[in-house]
């Protein structure tokens, strides 16, 4: 029979693991969704360290690498991320893994970094081949098809190819709104990149639900510090400065660079974009010095991204290029 020092005793010690279950650290796949790229970003290159020290050349390496290039691009470090996932094709050619979804994933986040890089053709080439793959493994479900698309109609967006931009983005909304509801992050971002697309047109009535609508989706669901709110309220921001709205800009503008400031690395060109566009509202409202302020800290900002992702190469990048 158990004394009343033992069953204290169990009961802390249930106590304590319960304690530690609910302190459980995340997972990598969880840090990403939280959009927590620089928590994500040390595991897994240890990961990398790891395999690279054992000499692994298997296929969860390729997966690996497609991981850290994707956490690497979402942290502005295109150049990193062109070198890993350059790396992981390579990879999968060598072990004759070259018509899988996962190869179809790391040519569509290839084209991802390089349409970043804005090497337009190099995206292009990138998922158009992406898209290849996936439609002949998917030929009963359009939602991994679709991020391709989304992909492609921002490289023609980015060509001034709006028709065609347009359907793809209309193409992605349909089957994204069918098959992951109307709340979906990723519905959110269909939305989002349409309205752009209308924005850049000047069709403004048309560009104003659809980004109201994911921001809205993308706070909801992600929480209010999330990387992808904060480009949400950017964008609503944008709009209402095209309409004269500045009360309602400003409040946006604020909000997606204190949003993006907390959630992102100092010299990421989002931020960068965003004070930016803070800059034009306030001098057409005639607040010079604190426009110029901004220009100078987004300037600074675009020049320390250079330097590391457009003119030369980052530390972990040199590393990569020597192997």
């Amino acid at each position: 029979m158990e004394t009343k020092a033992q069953s204290a005793a169990i009961i802390l010690v249930v106590f304590a693991l319960s304690f530690c279950v609910l302190k459980a650290e995340p997972t990598v796949e969880e840090l990403v969704a939280q959009g927590k790229f620089a928590e994500a970003l040390p595991i897994l290159q240890a990961a990398r360290d790891a395999a690279d020290s054992a000499g692994r050349q298997d296929v969860e390496v390729a997966v690996l690498l497609n991981n850290l290039g994707s956490v690497y691009c979402e942290l502005g470090r295109h150049r990193d991320a062109l070198k890993v996932l350059e790396r992981s094709l390579a990879l999968r050619r060598g072990l004759g893994d070259v018509g899988t979804h996962d190869v179809a994933r790391t040519l569509n986040n290839l084209g991802t970094v390089y349409m970043k890089l804005n090497l337009l053709s190099k995206a292009e080439e990138m998922l158009t081949r992406s898209a290849a793959v996936e439609e002949r493994l998917s030929r009963d479900d359009d939602v991994g098809v679709a991020k391709i698309w989304m992909n492609l109609g921002l490289v023609y967006q980015a060509e001034r190819r709006w028709r065609e931009a347009e359907d793809l983005f209309r193409k992605t909304l349909a089957v994204r709104e069918r098959e992951l509801g109307p709340a979906h992050r990723e519905v959110a971002a269909t939305l989002n990149s349409l309205g752009v697309l209308l924005q850049d047109q000047k069709r403004f009535e048309e560009a104003e639900p659809l980004l109201d609508r994911a921001a809205h989706i993308w706070e909801t669901g992600l929480g209010p510090e999330h990387p992808l709110v904060a480009a949400g309220l950017h964008n609503l921001a944008v709009l209402y400065t095209s309409l004269g709205r500045a009360e309602a800009a400003e409040k946006y503008f604020r909000r997606a660079i204190r949003v993006a400031s907390v959630s992102l690395p100092a010299d990421h060109p989002n931020l960068a974009s965003y004070m930016s566009s803070y800059a034009v509202l306030l001098r057409k409202l005639n607040r010079k010095d604190e426009a110029k302020e901004l220009e100078t800290s987004a300037k600074r900002s675009r020049e320390r991204y250079a330097r590391a992702n457009l003119l030369g190469y980052t530390v972990d990048a040199q590393q990569l290029k020597r192997q």
